[in-house]
C-alpha cells in the first residue's frame, strides 16, 4: 500500500506490479478499492499489473477533501497513472468510477491504451436533450438528501436490496455495505455532481478501444446509458451481462472477467 500526495490531501492506493499492461481500477460512489479484490486477483493471475485506489473521502483516503468533483477525482487518477511512467494504462471504472475514468482519459491523450466502463454513469446519468436515458437531476438530489438524512440505513438498503439482481450471498452484500460505511459524508457531493455531468464530448473524443459492460437488470445505472455510450464512443463495444444488476464483477464473475480479459488481450495484439 502507498499514498499519492495531492495538494489538499492523500489518496490511498495499491500497486501490484507485473510485466503486463497496467489496469487501473476506479470504484463506484462511496466504495473503496477492496470491492475490486476478486478482479485484482483475476488480473494478477493473467499477468497484468494493477493499480487500485480509494477516491477522495472513501476507504483509506483522506476524508476531508474540499473538492470531490468528478474533475478532481479524474485529476487524482491521472496523477496516479504517472506511477507507471510512460507505460500505457487501461482504465476500468465502475458506476461513478465510469465517469471518473472518462474524465481522466480525456486529460491523458496518448497515455491510455483502452477504457472499460463497468455499469458506468457516463456520459450522463440524467436525461437531457438528445439523451433520453437515466432519471432526472431532481432524483439525484433526492437520493443525496436521503443518504445524508440516514446514512447507515440508506446504504444498507442499497447493498442488501438495490445493487444486486443476480443471487449473491448475504456475506457479499454485508462486505459491500461495510466498505461503503468507511466513506465520509464529504463524498456525497461526488454523487450529487452526476446530476449535471455531461461527458458526451469527452467520450466522443477518445480514440482508444472502449468496452461498456452493462447489467441487463441494473436498477442503479440503467443499461440504456451504457448502450448509448457504446454507440457514442469512436471505438466502443457493448457487453451486456444477462440477469445481472449493478455489479457484474460480483454477480457473474466468470463471465465478467472473461469479457474484460478478452478485451485486454485484443488491445495487446
Amino acid at each position: 500500500m502507498a499514498w499519492l500526495h495531492r495538494p489538499d490531501g492523500r489518496i490511498y492506493y495499491e500497486h501490484y506490479a507485473a510485466a503486463g499492461t497496467c489496469v487501473v481500477l476506479s470504484h463506484g460512489f462511496g466504495m473503496g478499492c477492496r470491492v475490486w479484490d476478486n478482479t485484482i486477483a483475476r488480473l494478477q493471475d493473467a499477468g497484468y499489473a494493477v493499480l487500485a485506489y480509494d477516491h477522495r473521502g472513501c476507504g483509506r483516503s483522506d476524508k476531508d477533501f474540499a473538492d470531490v468533483s468528478i474533475s478532481a477525482l479524474g485529476d487524482d487518477l491521472a496523477a496516479l497513472c504517472e506511477i507507471q511512467g510512460d507505460r500505457p494504462v487501461v482504465l476500468n471504472g465502475w458506476s461513478l468510477g465510469g465517469a471518473v475514468v472518462v474524465d481522466a482519459a480525456a486529460k491523458m491523450p496518448g497515455r491510455v491504451a483502452g477504457l472499460i466502463s463497468t455499469c458506468g454513469a457516463t456520459p450522463r446519468y440524467t436525461q437531457a436533450q438528445g439523451f433520453p436515458h437515466g432519471g432526472q437531476a431532481e432524483d439525484v438530489a433526492a437520493t443525496v438528501a436521503a443518504l445524508r438524512a440516514d446514512r447507515v440505513n440508506f446504504l444498507k438498503g442499497l447493498y442488501f436490496e438495490g445493487v444486486f439482481a443476480a443471487a449473491v450471498s448475504e456475506d457479499v452484500k454485508d462486505w459491500c455495505y461495510r466498505i461503503a460505511l468507511q466513506a465520509s459524508s464529504a463524498a456525497d457531493a461526488s454523487l450529487g455532481a452526476l446530476a449535471q455531468l455531461d461527458q458526451r464530448q469527452e467520450l466522443a473524443g477518445l480514440q482508444v478501444p472502449c468496452l461498456f459492460v452493462t447489467g441487463e437488470e441494473d436498477g442503479v445505472v440503467p443499461p440504456g446509458i451504457g448502450e448509448f455510450a457504446a454507440g457514442h464512443a469512436a471505438r466502443g463495444t457493448l457487453a451486456p451481462v444477462k440477469g445481472c444488476g449493478h455489479a457484474p464483477f460480483l454477480e457473474a464473475p466468470d463471465e465478467y472477467h472473461q469479457v474484460v480479459l478478452d478485451f485486454l488481450q485484443n488491445i495487446s495484439q
